[in-house]
Parts: structure tokens; C-alpha cells; sequence
């Protein structure tokens, strides 16, 4: 049920504590999904990882803090002295009053201790400033109960059983009463480029914090990795959108992050790389994550009206236990539209390439037809690679792995920015308009970050440096209209779920060879995944197994044939080279 949904008789002032009530205990306490019936503490396991309990001190769980609802709820049951009650009715109302009273001090207890950021908990707050503890005492007297009921012991004893609620976000909440508190303090401000630039109009921001060993808290900080700067806060947040619905929204899942309506029709998705402060509260992002974010902050406003939601999603365990569907959209492009000056030389072998990888994703990774999407020659254009990648943000669930695949020549040119970057060519490319006619580094990055997917792997058997000529046939042109390199970095950052594997290094070249009818780097890339690359033999080919098999290889062959040097490179953050692509027949 969700929080404003949530609706049980009020109760005022804690009731006095009745002399002779024998010492209550508190319940073992388990999760359900739902407040309504007030049975979480018969359930073992929590609904989410937003379902969070809260144990006493013989280790089993006490309390329960659901971030996604935004409520906490204690169970607590005690009995009364029988030799005080005047009669059975009587004795039941000493259980439940004492019951009452327990669950209250075990309400203040848990509030307490509840994490406003990465730093603070609310028991911080209420030492430093004497209005939030009034105001945070007040809360809990105003809590409600949820359930209570009362039973009689085989002893002839009567048990009491209470369940006491109190909103996380909201009028009369835990936020409202501290989250003021916490925007009042300074934070170092993230100072973002003017330049950058976002390629849509986004209507709210959704942060992926599953693999980023985050604890939820109450007004969370994003902050940029290696500085520490913080781009928002609620010290960013208006003081309406605080009052009413609390600095941000937690989710279990991608799909439920969409649908509240929070982060509106078009939400920009990043995914936290890691989190900060000593309770783990705070979100670290990239620095072009935090650079877009504020990019698109600028045409969408939605940072100040509080429209983010965090989504925790599901653990990695369950992800390996259950995955979902793999797609695929593979792109080669032999020919190009335009020849002559500005335009781009012939490649051989990047559609076959292509249709390679199609048929061995097909035989040893399990990639239905229905999901493979294969863009080749003039279908190639700028246009249509875009389509295919926002199509996918529509299919592609959390619990699903995505691989992108492109064949063809690289470039560097001057972007919108006025600054060089990294481009794919695709058929309708030019090297006079790199910026419109193919598909700038930023602007990838940004689509395949839209990808709800949690394993996404892009492959690229391209170049951004042109060399050779005759017999030699490399994939990548020199601009002679660009003077400045970009700085070396990949295409794609890699994060968590998220992986690059390049056929180069950005100042080499990736090299096409009749030998093999293939690119050198996809021909072994094929090879691989085709059961070359099970180097452990367990029968399952990992990103990591598959650069290792593969990249030795291709730096080899390159030395030997052509006399050069081809370094493949794989960028990857944590566990993510542990993505299975292949198994072996």
C-alpha cells in the first residue's frame, strides 16, 4: 500500500505507563508487502531492498522501514499484571496500553537513528538544533497505529500485539522535520561546464544506485566522483517541494521509478558509480554524469521541485538466478554515401563482420531473432542508429543484458561545443559535419545511458586515426579539418553493468585483413564467443574471459602482419567483466 494510502485511527500523546504492567517485550518482526493487514513481522523475507529491518538486540528484526511507501512501522506485544486488572476487559486494556507504550519508545529509538545523508542521522539533528527535536518528538507522538490486537495466553494471560506507524515523507513527516535542517548547512557546490550539452529535453532524473553499496537515507546527496562536489542536495531543492514530498522518491525497480509519476514522461537515467559519507547516504556519480545531469537540469528545471527518484533494483544474485531477455543491435557499414573530399574510403569486410557477430550471439549467447536488430549499409544512416537505440529504452527491462556492436570507420571532429570528440561514421557521415551527420561520443553515451538494462556491453571494431594506404585497410579516416585531438578517454564511460570493449587504443588503429575476410578484432571477437574464450571451462564466456582470449591475439597478428601496433582495450568498473556473453556449445 502506498504511503498516501496509508490510513489508521490516530493516536495523541503516549499513554502513561500504568503502575504493575509487567515488562513488555517486543515481537520478532518480518516484512509484508502491505500495512494494510499489519503481518510483515510473519514474513522472512523483505519485498525489496527498500524493505529494510531494523533489529533488536537479540538479532532478529525489530522494526521495519519501507523507503519506497515512505513509512516506518515497529511491532511490539506485551502482557499486564493480572492481579491488577478488575476484570478480563480490563486486563486486555492494560496489555494494549502497555503494548502502545512500548511501540512508542521503540519508534523513537528507530527514528533516531534513521540516516538524513551519507554523514548524518536524525539523532544528529535533533542534538544540534533543539526545534528539530520538538518538531521530531511531535512527530512520534503523532504517530499511528497501524494494528492492534490482543489474545489470550494458554496461561490464561492476555498478549497485546501493536503495530505503530509513521510517515517517512510528507506533511507531518520524519523529513519535514529535519530535511530543513539539513539544507541550512553549506556544501561545496559542484561547478559544471556552460558548454555541455544534453541531446533531449528531460523531464526528471532517475539515479541507478543497485550496484553502488548505498544505504537509502532521507535527503541523500549527489555528489561527483574524486572531488567530492556536490551537484544536489537539499540545499537545491525548493522549500514547497521539501514540505510536500521530501527531497527525493525511492523505487525497487526501473519500471516502478517510471511509472510514479515523480520524475515525469521523460526522465534522464544515470548510474551511480559508488556511494559516500561514513553510513553510506550519499550517491557518487561520474564527472559527465554529474556534467549532464546539471546540463540537463538547465532546460528542464527539474532538480528544484524534487523530481528524482533512486532506484535500488535488484541484487546481483537474483539478477544471475532469473535474467531476462538479451538484445542485441549490431551496426556495419561497408559504404559511404559520400566520397571524394570530405568523404569516407570503402571498407571490406564491416558488414560481413556484422552478420558474424549476429550468428554467433544467435548459437552461443542465446539472442532471439526478435531481439536483434541489424543496421547495415544504407540502413546505417545517423538516423536510424538513433531510432534503434531509443527503440530499445522502450523494450529493455532491468533484469534484461543488451549488446551493441558497430563495424566501421571512427573520426575526430568539433562538436556543437566548438570542442573536439570522438565520433562514429555512419553511411550518411561526412568529415566537414561530423557533429550532424555521425554520431558524437557524448551523444551515445547519453542513448545507451537511457537503457534500463543492467548489463549493457558496446563493442567497437573502429579507429578514430586514419594510416596507411594500398593493401593496408584501417578502420578510421583523419579529419583534416580538426587540429586537436580529443583527450584520451573511450567512447563510453564505463559504470557498473556498463562495459566498453574497444578493438584499440584511441591513438591506434584497428586494421581489416584478407587473410581472415574480417576485421582483425572482430574475427577473433567471433572466435571467442564461439567457445575460443572459455579459458576457465566452466562452459560460460565472460566479457573478461572474452578480451582476455582475445586480446593478446589481436595485438600479435597486428605486430606480425602489419607491422603495428593494435592494443585492444576493455573498460569496466567492478564486477561487470563477470557478464556472461556466450556459452560453449
Amino acid at each position: 500500500m502506498r504511503a498516501n494510502a496509508w490510513k489508521s485511527p490516530e493516536i495523541g500523546n503516549p499513554p502513561v505507563k500504568r503502575h504493575g504492567v509487567v515488562a513488555a517485550v517486543l515481537l520478532a518482526c518480518a516484512v509484508q508487502p502491505s500495512p494494510s493487514d499489519a503481518q510483515w513481522w510473519k514474513e522472512a523475507t523483505p519485498a525489496s531492498r527498500l524493505d529494510q529491518r531494523v533489529p533488536d538486540p537479540s538479532g532478529r528484526s525489530a522494526a521495519r522501514l519501507k523507503w519506497d511507501d515512505g513509512y516506518i512501522e515497529v511491532q511490539a506485544g506485551a502482557t499486564a499484571d493480572r492481579a491488577l486488572a478488575l476484570n478480563r476487559a480490563h486486563e486486555r486494556a492494560l496489555a494494549l496500553d502497555a503494548a502502545r507504550q512500548l511501540a512508542y519508545f521503540k519508534l523513537a529509538e528507530v527514528v533516531e537513528g534513521v540516516a538524513i545523508d551519507g554523514v548524518t542521522i536524525v539523532k544528529n539533528a535533533m542534538v544540534a538544533d533543539q526545534t528539530v527535536r520538538s518538531t521530531v518528538q511531535a512527530r512520534i507522538r503523532g504517530a499511528v497505529v497501524v494494528s492492534e490486537s490482543a489474545r489470550d495466553l494458554p496461561d490464561g494471560a492476555v498478549w497485546a500485539e501493536v503495530v505503530m506507524g509513521l510517515r517517512l515523507r510528507g506533511a507531518g513527516s520524519v523529513t519535514e522535520s529535519v530535511v530543513p535542517w539539513a539544507a541550512s548547512r553549506p556544501a561545496d557546490p559542484f561547478s559544471p561546464d556552460p558548454a555541455f550539452r544534453v541531446n533531449d529535453r528531460y523531464t526528471g532524473l532517475i539515479v541507478d544506485a543497485s550496484d553502488a553499496g548505498f544505504s537509502p537515507a532521507l535527503a541523500p546527496r549527489l555528489v561527483e566522483e574524486g572531488s567530492g562536489k556536490v551537484l544536489f542536495g537539499p540545499h537545491t531543492v525548493e522549500p514547497a517541494s521539501l514540505a510536500q514530498q521530501g527531497a527525493v522518491g525511492y523505487a525497487a525497480g526501473m519500471a516502478d521509478a517510471k511509472a510514479s509519476g515523480r520524475v515525469g514522461a521523460n526522465p534522464l537515467i544515470v548510474r551511480a558509480v559508488g556511494s559516500a559519507g561514513s553510513r553510506k547516504g550519499d550517491l557518487v556519480v561520474s564527472v559527465r554524469d554529474a556534467e549532464r545531469v546539471l546540463a540537463a537540469d538547465r532546460d528542464g528545471a527539474f532538480l528544484p521541485k524534487a523530481a528524482i527518484v533512486l532506484v535500488l533494483g535488484k541484487d546481483r544474485r537474483e539478477l544471475a538466478a532469473r535474467p531476462g531477455k538479451r538484445h542485441a543491435l549490431l551496426v556495419g557499414v561497408d559504404e559511404y554515401r559520400r566520397t571524394g573530399d570530405g568523404g569516407l574510403p570503402r571498407l571490406k569486410f564491416a558488414v560481413r563482420d556484422a552478420r558474424a557477430v549476429e550468428r554467433v550471439l544467435a548459437t552461443a549467447g542465446g539472442f532471439p531473432s526478435d531481439a536483434v536488430t541489424v543496421l547495415e549499409d544504407r540502413s546505417a544512416t545517423r538516423e536510424r542508429v538513433v531510432e534503434a537505440l531509443r527503440a530499445l529504452r522502450g523494450r529493455v527491462r532491468e533484469e534484461d543484458s543488451v549488446v551493441i556492436y558497430f563495424s566501421g570507420h571512427g573520426s575526430v571532429g568539433n562538436g556543437d561545443d566548438s570542442r573536439p570528440h570522438y565520433f562514429l561514421v555512419p553511411h550518411d557521415g561526412h568529415l566537414a559535419d561530423l557533429a550532424r551527420t555521425a554520431l558524437m561520443d557524448d551523444l551515445l553515451e547519453e542513448l545507451i545511458g537511457q537503457l534500463a538494462a543492467r548489463q549493457v556491453v558496446v563493442i567497437l571494431d573502429t579507429c578514430y586515426a586514419g594510416a596507411g594506404a594500398g593493401a593496408i585497410r584501417v578502420r578510421g579516416v583523419t579529419n583534416p579539418g580538426v587540429t586537436t585531438r580529443p583527450p584520451a578517454r573511450p567512447l563510453i564511460e564505463a559504470s557498473a553493468g556498463r562495459v566498453l570493449l574497444s578493438a584499440s587504443k584511441p591513438d591506434q588503429v584497428a586494421f581489416e585483413d584478407a587473410q581472415r575476410a574480417a576485421g582483425v578484432f572482430s574475427s577473433f571477437l567471433v572466435e571467442g564467443l564461439a567457445g575460443a574464450a572459455d579459458l576457465d571451462g566452466d562452459g560460460a564466456i565472460t566479457v573478461l574471459e572474452l578480451f582476455q582470449w582475445v586480446s593478446p591475439r589481436v595485438r600479435d597478428y597486428a605486430r606480425r602482419e602489419f607491422q603495428a601496433e593494435q592494443t585492444p582495450v576493455l573498460e569496466v568498473r567492478g564486477l561487470s567483466g563477470e557478464i556472461t556473453l556466450a556459452r560453449r556449445p
